[in-house]
Formats: structure tokens, C-alpha cells, sequence
């Protein structure tokens, strides 16, 4: 059976963006560790990295073909630079990124495509978990933003399957960070690491499962 990818309904994305940022202090109390605050700049950049995800989605785009892995990159750019930005003022950063995300792609990632590959017909929360674990665990994809790039990336590969995407609100986001902070202090190389993330990815996929939600997106 082919499922048909869905689109955002990004006014309600907005929306929930908003109330977390709003209620941000009281959230960030509550953490393990505690975050930097979520701006005007945060909120607004992680808006644009879901309108370019929508496109990638509307246009098919497999996330981890070659096309795709440039886009997984530019979806890091605009989480941290946000939309427009000049990639003159920015070139020192977008160099040191990109040098990131290619090594750690050809040492670590190779395996998460491979697996990605012979699993991506399976459960697509199972799938969105694994690679979400995969990207936030040490050593992390991206040189900042693993967090928020590697949310959109689980969205990525839900609405591809036809299904809701994660959005952070102010209900789940205390659920999602304090787990995440355990994530993103495992490293993957090591066998302490690799026994826990199973339960890791378990966990999170049941947190997806539990908190996607058909209020954000658009079906035909």
C-alpha cells in the first residue's frame, strides 16, 4: 500500500511554539538541565526549518539519499541561522558544520542510513526513534542544534509514513528534553552506550507514539 505524505498545518505549529515560549521559564525549572531560553529567534527559526521540512515532504524528497543528506544540513542552518540568512556572514560556521556533519555521516551515520534502509517499511515511530537516538547520541550529528534538527528529522520520516509529526508543546516538553539530556550524554562507541540505547529508542518511541497529534497537519 503507498502512503501518501501529509502536510503541515504550520499556523497551529506556530501557535504551540508560541505558548512554549511563554511559559519557557516555568518549563526550563523543571529540567534536569537547564536550556538556554526559547527566543523570539528560536521560535521563529524553528518555524522555518518546519516550512522547509513541509517542501522536502511535498516534494518526496527520500531524507537519506544524497539530495536528501543536503537537505538534513540546510535543516541544521535553519534551526541556528535561521530563514534568509547570508551564507557570506555566516560562511566560517557553515564550513565547520558541514565538515561535521560529513565526517560524522561517513564514521557513524553510513549505519544509521544502513539500518534506516532495511527497516524504513517497518513501525515509523520505531523508525523515528532509532534515527533520532542515532543523531542526538555521542558523537552528535551536527556541531549545535542536534536537539531541534534531530526532532525534525523523526517529523521528517513520520510524515513521510503518513503520520502526525512531534511539535514541542508546553504539555510534552519536559517529557522531551529531560530524556533527551540523557541521550545526548551516551556515547553510541562505547558498550555502556550501546546498552543503553535500546531502551532509549524504546522509550521514545512510545513518547512519539503519545504525543503526535492530527491537529498539525493538513490532509487532502
Amino acid at each position: 500500500m503507498i502512503v501518501k505524505p501529509v502536510r503541515l498545518s504550520l499556523g497551529r505549529i506556530e501557535a504551540e511554539l508560541r505558548e512554549v515560549q511563554r511559559h519557557f521559564p516555568a518549563i526550563n525549572a523543571q529540567l534536569n538541565l537547564r536550556r538556554d531560553d526559547f527566543t523570539d529567534t528560536v521560535r521563529q527559526n524553528m518555524l522555518a526549518a518546519y516550512e522547509f521540512l513541509d517542501a522536502l515532504v511535498d516534494q518526496n524528497l527520500d531524507l537519506f539519499s544524497d539530495e536528501g543528506l543536503e537537505a538534513l544540513l540546510q535543516l541544521n542552518h535553519l534551526v541556528l541561522l535561521g530563514k534568509g540568512y547570508d551564507p557570506r556572514e555566516f560562511g566560517r560556521h557553515i564550513s565547520v558544520t558541514r565538515q561535521r556533519f560529513f565526517d560524522n555521516f561517513r564514521r557513524y551515520v553510513k549505519p544509521i542510513r544502513r539500518w534506516f534502509r532495511k527497516h524504513e517499511t517497518e513501525n515509523p515511530y520505531k523508525v523515528a526513534a532509532q534515527v533520532y537516538v542515532g543523531v542526538l547520541s555521542q558523537p552528535q550529528l551536527y556541531q549545535e542544534g542536534n536537539h531541534r534538527t534531530g526532532s525534525l528529522i523523526a517529523s521528517g520520516i513520520l510524515l513521510e509514513n503518513g503520520c502526525p509529526p512531534f511539535v514541542l508543546t508546553r504539555q510534552n516538553a519536559v517529557a522531551y528534553f529531560n530524556p533527551s539530556s540523557e541521550i545526548k550524554f551516551t556515547d553510541k562507541r562505547t558498550i555502556q552506550g550501546k546498552l543503553r540505547l535500546p531502551k532509549y529508542q524504546r522509550d521514545f518511541r512510545d513518547f512519539l507514539r503519545q504525543n503526535v497529534n492530527e491537529a498539525y497537519v493538513r490532509r487532502p
